[in-house]
């Protein structure tokens, strides 16, 4: 699956047009990594999953029904405190990470205006749904990191919230036209040319890479060293056509399905791919038409656990 910060970048897009200004009305908490949120925006009830599931971490517009448990979760019942009946005067992606964060107004218990912030962290096993106050101090997240389980950063209520840096090329925060060039002095020859995309630009997953050198007519089979000067100019023209898609908001939302299945989808048209393609009108439509497809061991698992919980429950 290729919920990279490109597929991010167009889901902010289509979230900004429908919910922006919008009424959080409900929250709900189906599963123990998952929060669902009903917002009335512009005449029109719309319900949004933000998915903190190791293999299914997403965010998008969603028509499924989720069954939720009897009791509301602890991280449930501190975001109704807070943000519940609360206004989204903001949505923004943190350059092409898959960083989201939603600015949220509201009033607090005391009848004052107050602003919080929901951080929505898609990073496979280590995502997670942060809120925070209007200084970052965090409030909860639906999953804690103390410090014996993560020496790099902690989650944990009443700390300072530090959003991940690292070193890769933000190609929508830059000005630079020549990235390949930028790039080639520090790859070694032997490296495979895909996967330089990944390791060297924030928010580009290994589909897209595979893309782009595909659609330079570099064979797959080589590696960085047999590749020509004209193939990296070629290569760079692809990149920078994807730089000013992305930009201007320009790419579109398929999936790709083989024997009835859907192996994958993205708003970069995937052209490398022996599957069928399908077009939607969204991303978020194409995202919930994978996962609804394709159910995870992950949240097999968690509905095992907790069918098992309550079996104890009951027999004790």
């Amino acid at each position: 699956m290729s919920y990279d910060g490109i597929v991010t970048r167009k889901i902010v897009n289509e979230l900004k047009n429908i919910l922006l200004g919008g009424k959080i009305q409900k929250i709900t908490q189906p599963s123990k990594n998952d929060i669902v949120f009903n917002v009335y925006s512009m005449g029109k009830s719309y319900k949004l999953i933000l998915s903190a599931n190791n293999n299914e971490a997403r965010i998008n517009i969603t028509k499924l029904k989720y069954e939720n448990p009897d009791t509301p979760p602890n991280f449930c019942m501190v975001l109704r405190k807070h943000i519940n009946q609360g206004k989204i005067v903001n949505i923004e992606q943190k350059g092409l990470d898959r960083v989201v964060i939603f600015s949220i107004s509201s009033i607090d218990e005391m009848g004052f205006d107050t602003s919080k912030k929901l951080i929505i962290e898609i990073m496979g096993k280590y995502s997670n749904i942060i809120l925070v106050d209007d200084k970052f101090k965090i409030i909860d997240a639906i999953k804690r990191i103390n410090n014996q389980m993560s020496s790099v950063r902690e989650i944990f209520p009443s700390l300072q919230y530090n959003f991940i840096e690292n070193n890769k090329i933000d190609i929508i925060s830059n000005n630079f036209t020549d990235y390949i060039k930028l790039i080639d002095k520090r790859l070694p020859d032997d490296k495979v040319p895909f996967k330089i995309f990944q390791e060297n630009f924030t928010g580009f997953s290994p589909a897209v890479g595979k893309e782009l050198i595909y659609r330079a007519g570099i064979d797959d089979r080589i590696n960085w060293g047999l590749v020509s000067e004209h193939e990296k100019f070629l290569l760079n023209k692809e990149l920078h056509e994807l730089k000013n898609n992305i930009v201007l908001d320009k790419l579109c939302s398929y999936t790709y399905s083989s024997n009835n299945k859907i192996k994958d989808y993205h708003t970069y048209r995937l052209t490398n791919l022996s599957y069928y393609e399908m077009e939607f009108d969204t991303m978020s439509q194409a995202v919930e038409e994978f996962y609804r497809t394709n159910k995870t061991h992950d949240r097999l698992n968690q509905k095992k656990s907790d069918l098992i919980k309550k079996l104890n429950t009951y027999i004790k």
